[in-house]
């Protein structure tokens, strides 16, 4: 979604909030007050606190997600845009709107946001997205750009590509690198993509960069994947391109780390307590189900590959392992009937809540594995290990974008949603986990 449209879409949001303010006044309100000459506190306060919370919460994917999603986001937003402004009602005692007149205006609030939003979403799915006319810089990963292409710009148009010969490309060949500005004009191609940078010399990259200045869009393939998919290429990636990429920056900004620490401690603290009746019937559940401990603990890696003690409601029968690591599968057998319910709720994570309260876990970071397997998978993917240098967490990246893995090629497409949540690690995108967090409880999907 370009920029103009989140500004489009932010200034349609400010509409609907002081179109609501004012049908809300003009109800409920004495004729001779007005909402915002009378209330121009009050009001600045509303608008503030609503905008913050769309930002948040990231309510400007429309028509990139379902439906579903956006109506769940500008849900929570207006929710904690109610909760944020009526606090800064009583704070400030003279700021503040009569409560019919503020419910009121909550709702009209949640209906025009949620009426644009569905209008765009329908219009969006009957227009015809715009086309890029791509042209590939040489034939390497070829066939893992197409890919990429195919699922998440299927609009796009790959004419063919420049360089070498490959064999059995699966897009015809135009010419030689050199000939790459010839067969962007006769294809009146909008956009290259570069999938051998060391192929481009200096005579080449200066054009290009001069083409580019004049409207042609160039992309590294590494920079696409990423930007589309949000994961790293474990596989096109190198030391080299790590270090000079902008990221990875939580262990270098101590004030980054103090601050994800402050609030693993208060909304742990927060949710042990509104949670406990859940935790409590869960054990309860679990204890009349099947016999042994309703809680059981398990070693897991960490930070610096440092191993600690995990603690989860106990999801399947008793020794389910006979005494060896064993992947969980899809339908697993081991699992009981309450065991199922926890997995897709996520209520058997509950306990790790006392592993963040100790330091060993965060709320969101990449999941936790066993000694075993982490061996194993260190062994098989590259910059396996860099999952180890930040805490693991309950909830993270990888675990909301992709199902429970089970196998070695589960792993490596959760190691590049770790790998990238790693590097650009902000206080947006773990918002944006908590929100996605949020879908996956509210609508299970992938939890084994």
């Amino acid at each position: 979604m370009t920029r103009n449209s989140r500004l489009l879409f932010l200034f349609l949001d400010l509409l609907g909030i002081l179109a609501a303010l004012s049908l809300s006044s003009w109800l409920m309100l004495p004729p001779d007050l007005a909402v915002f000459a009378d209330y121009t506190g009050a009001s600045t306060l509303t608008v503030f606190f609503f905008l913050i919370a769309f930002y948040m919460f990231d309510c400007y994917r429309v028509g990139r997600e379902d439906f579903r999603d956006s109506l769940i986001r500008v849900i929570l937003a207006v929710i904690v845009g109610i909760i944020g402004a009526g606090f800064s009602f009583y704070a400030f005692e003279h700021w503040r709107f009569p409560r019919v007149t503020f419910l009121l205006q909550m709702a009209v609030t949640l209906t025009l946001s949620l009426s644009w939003r569905a209008a765009y979403a329908r219009l969006h799915t009957r227009a015809a997205p715009a086309q890029e006319k791509i042209v590939l810089f040489g034939a390497q990963a070829m066939d893992r750009a197409l890919g990429v292409l195919k699922e998440y710009s299927p609009q796009d148009q790959v004419i063919g590509y420049v360089g070498a010969e490959a064999a059995n490309p699966a897009r015809p060949r135009l010419g030689d690198l050199a000939d790459i500005f010839a067969v962007l004009a006769r294809h009146q191609a909008t956009k290259v993509i570069v999938l051998e940078s060391r192929s481009l010399d200096q005579d080449l990259a200066a054009r290009l960069f001069a083409a580019k200045l004049h409207g042609l869009k160039v992309e590294d393939m590494r920079g696409l994947y990423e930007r589309l998919t949000a994961r790293l290429p474990i596989d096109l990636i190198e030391d080299a391109w790590l270090l000079l990429e902008d990221g990875f920056n939580l262990n270098a900004t101590a004030s980054l780390r103090r601050l994800k620490r402050t609030f693993d401690i208060c909304f742990s603290l927060a949710f042990l307590l509104l949670t406990a009746p859940l935790l409590l019937l869960a054990v309860l559940l679990v204890r009349l189900e099947s016999r042994g401990p309703a809680i059981y603990s398990q070693r897991r890696v960490g930070l610096n590959n440092r191993e600690f003690t995990i603690y989860k409601i106990r999801s399947m029968r008793l020794d389910a392992e006979g005494g060896r690591a064993v992947w969980a599968a899809r339908n697993d057998p081991r699992v009981t009937l309450t065991g199922r319910f926890l997995r897709k709720t996520r209520l058997d994570e509950l306990p790790q809540l006392l592993n963040v309260l100790r330091g060993d876990m965060s709320i969101i970071g990449p999941r936790p594995e066993r000694g075993e397997f982490t061996r194993e998978l260190a062994g098989a993917l590259p910059y396996y290990d860099v999952r180890h240098t930040v805490k693991p967490g309950i909830t993270g990246w990888a675990q909301v974008c992709y199902p429970y893995g089970a196998s070695l090629e589960d792993a490596r497409a959760k190691l590049e949603y770790d790998l990238y949540y790693i590097k650009n690690l902000s206080a947006l995108l773990e918002t944006k986990i908590l929100l996605k967090t949020i879908g996956v409880i509210l609508f299970p999907k992938g939890a084994r």
